[in-house]
């Protein structure tokens, strides 16, 4: 993934990110520097390396806020999730118990849907967005959920990185995460 920042004459790098939190989770990239803010994008037809950074200058920039956001659709979610993983536990083994005498097939999933719908409410706990408003648009950032305290802690120290970069520079910033 090639996110290089390009700086001007004179232009100073306030804060450059970058989060890896797992191999399988999109690592995320986001700069600021005392002219502009750089916002991680990918194109959509490209012959080598679709990841770029969008430059947008700060005259050009609204705000940015962190917000939190509403874990009421993961909670359904969870609701669904546990529902479905009893109901299907439930009739697999009765039908494995009942024709005991036949070996049936009995799979883990059933369980486990069950068993991660009431993981997922800790997992949208407290979760925050990334906003940034500007002139030609709006770039929003959703973390990915995550379960472990340490995932937390640096996806929280990255939102404050970015929020302090920015009132470094000059950039109006809401931090709506607490309250």
């Amino acid at each position: 993934m090639a996110y290089t920042v390009q700086l001007e004459a004179g232009e100073e790098l306030a804060a450059e990110l970058e989060l890896n939190l797992s191999e399988k989770a999109q690592p995320f990239h986001f700069a600021v520097s005392n002219r502009a803010i750089y916002i991680p994008r990918i194109k959509f037809i490209a012959k080598t390396d679709p990841f770029y950074f969008q430059r947008v200058t700060l005259d050009n920039v609204r705000h940015v806020a962190v917000t939190r956001l509403r874990p009421y659709g993961l909670w359904l979610l969870a609701g669904v999730m546990i529902v479905i993983g009893l109901v299907t536990t439930v009739w697999m083994m009765e039908a494995a118990l009942r024709s005991a005498a036949e070996t049936r097939h009995i799979s883990g999933w059933p369980i486990a849907v069950f068993v991660c719908g009431f993981l997922v409410p800790f997992a949208a706990r407290r979760r925050s967005v990334l906003e940034v408003w500007f002139d030609g648009g709006t770039y929003r950032w959703k973390p990915p959920l995550v379960v472990d305290k340490a995932s937390r802690q640096r996806v929280a120290e990255t939102l404050q990185t970015i929020i302090e970069a920015c009132e470094k520079v000059g950039v109006t910033v809401a931090d709506k995460r607490h309250g």
